[in-house]
């Protein structure tokens, strides 16, 4: 049984029909790509499963449950977390205070272990962590983000743009996090613009075309595939 099933699923912007009828699977300890173009569908596809937006049609199923109408908090305290789209940090926070934000649903006795794990995997957030979240850079910011998110100990992690305007020195260490982050055990669910660098991480991915999944298969297969070359690698 996948861990996470995504079937039959309709979402409405308004009248605007966003996605039609998509479905696809996460086993537990992969990494799945969701790639495709900006309006796609990519980034209404997390907002539907982590409970920020409600379907319309078909149902969202978490480690064999029916997770389709619960509400985002309800959502994180099974195992889900979220790393939005633009990093969504806290400005005014410190580095720290951001990272405890993540850790609303676990016992206060267990926050300070998190805290020093997540130090561990990003030593530049312990060298910054009294500092405002604001005053990062937007890799710094990226890596905060991640950080809040392990700090729920997720069994998923919901990955939304990782590289989106970052350097290319940064975007080589996000994904390096992002293969440590699954080999220590922690399911991802990656969408990114950059398909050439997510295909090279993932074990499968899914390609969404406007609102229904157009291509589907093992992620080193869809790299050598033609016609994604041709749509979304600049080959």
């Amino acid at each position: 049984m996948a861990m996470l099933e995504v079937k039959d699923l309709h979402v409405y912007y308004g009248l605007i029909h966003a996605l039609h009828g998509i479905s696809f699977e996460v086993n537990e300890g992969e990494v799945v790509a969701l790639i495709g173009a900006n309006g796609a569908g990519k980034t209404t596809t997390l907002h539907t499963i982590t409970g920020l937006l409600q379907a319309k049609g078909g149902t969202v199923v978490f480690d064999g449950q029916d997770i389709t109408r619960k509400p985002g908090h309800a959502i994180v305290r099974l195992g889900i977390s979220h790393v939005p789209e633009g990093r969504r940090v806290f400005s005014n926070l410190t580095v720290a205070e951001n990272l405890q934000m993540g850790a609303y649903t676990r016992p206060k006795g267990e926050v300070a272990g998190s805290l020093e794990e997540v130090y561990e995997w990003f030593p530049r957030l312990r060298e910054r962590k009294n500092q405002a979240a604001g005053t990062l850079s937007g890799g710094e910011q990226q890596m905060l983000a991640m950080g809040r998110a392990m700090m729920s100990r997720p069994r998923i992690l919901l990955m939304d743009e990782p590289s989106m305007g970052l350097s290319p020195l940064f975007v080589g260490e996000i994904f390096k996090i992002i293969e440590k982050v699954s080999a220590a055990g922690t399911t991802v669910l990656l969408v990114e613009q950059n398909a050439k660098k997510a295909l090279s991480i993932a074990d499968r991915a899914y390609v969404l075309e406007t609102g229904t999944i157009g291509k589907s298969g093992k992620a080193s297969e869809l790299l050598n595939d033609d016609a994604i070359k041709k749509a979304y690698l600049g080959e």
